[in-house]
């Protein structure tokens, strides 16, 4: 045997491990996802685990977190992964339009086409999935912003330049209007900028004493807990590592409000949506 056939054979023999185990972690992450099991890791969600704590790349992490939750639906995607039909990169091409009603026809196409065909069959029936959001640096200061948008939000956008053309009495670019409209947007909706215009609002130097039971959370006290705890998931592991989460936060009462915890900082924890659950449902019952 030449050493060409067998590095051959081993690449052969390779391959087939390599898909073979594809599948077996596939199963696993979805068992980890059906138990929220990631979140006691210390981990805010699959995508974060495959990529922090098995070191997939951004992509890989990708696959696997969109064909898991998808597989959870459709299993017959998972069947076909299982039985050697598809391998994970087919699998997460169809992802966007597969269902139990058409996983037949979409898994023999994911077998029989090529990418570029698969591709295109996909993006005839869900467009904008195969066009990838995406932030591109291109000088110092200046980036490319790629998205889709649906012809409401194009109406807007358009509405919007003949607003700001009006105001600056000089037409106004679409990038000068996306630039504008986030600004106008976080003003209105970011707590700190809102906990900063309260702040300025005051007239009375005195601060109001906080008052048991079940009130809505000064914007002022939400600032000063996300200043001190870094905008960030605030849940620490056994071993050390906090949390990354910095999506989906929710503010937690370290002494319930139902036991008299106050709305003060002292008193709260940021925590994301998963570890803020996990502290509820372990959480000891009153008698």
């Amino acid at each position: 045997m030449t050493k060409t056939n067998e590095l051959h054979l081993r690449a052969v023999g390779l391959a087939k491990d390599y898909l073979h185990t594809e599948g077996e972690l596939l199963t696993v992450l979805m068992e980890m996802q059906r138990n929220r099991a990631f979140a006691e890791l210390n981990y805010a969600n699959i995508f974060d685990y495959c990529e922090r704590a098995l070191h997939l790349s951004r992509a890989q992490a990708y696959y696997f977190k969109t064909v898991a939750e998808k597989s959870v639906v459709v299993p017959q995607l998972k069947e076909a992964i299982d039985q050697g039909a598809l391998t994970l990169s087919e699998a997460r091409r169809i992802v966007p339009v597969i269902t139990p009603e058409n996983s037949e026809q979409w898994i023999d196409k994911a077998k029989a086409l090529s990418q570029i065909q698969l591709e295109r069959e996909v993006s005839e029936v869900n467009p904008k999935k195969h066009v990838k959001e995406r932030v591109r640096p291109l000088a110092k200061e200046i980036s490319e912003l790629r998205v889709t948008i649906d012809s409401k939000t194009e109406e807007n956008l358009t509405a919007l330049k003949d607003l700001l053309s009006q105001k600056r009495r000089k037409a106004a670019t679409l990038s000068e209007v996306i630039c504008w409209a986030a600004e106008i947007a976080r003003e209105k909706v970011d707590p700190e900028r809102r906990a900063e215009r309260v702040k300025n609002r005051k007239v009375s130097s005195g601060k109001a004493v906080p008052q048991a039971g079940r009130h809505p959370i000064a914007a002022v006290v939400k600032n000063e807990v996300l200043q001190e705890r870094g905008r960030q998931c605030s849940f620490v592991s056994e071993d050390g590592r906090r949390c990354a989460q910095r999506r989906w936060l929710q503010f937690h009462h370290v002494i319930p409000v139902a036991a008299g915890g106050l709305n003060v900082p002292s008193n709260l924890r940021i925590l994301c949506t998963q570890h803020h659950a996990a502290i509820h449902r372990y959480a000891p019952r009153s008698p």
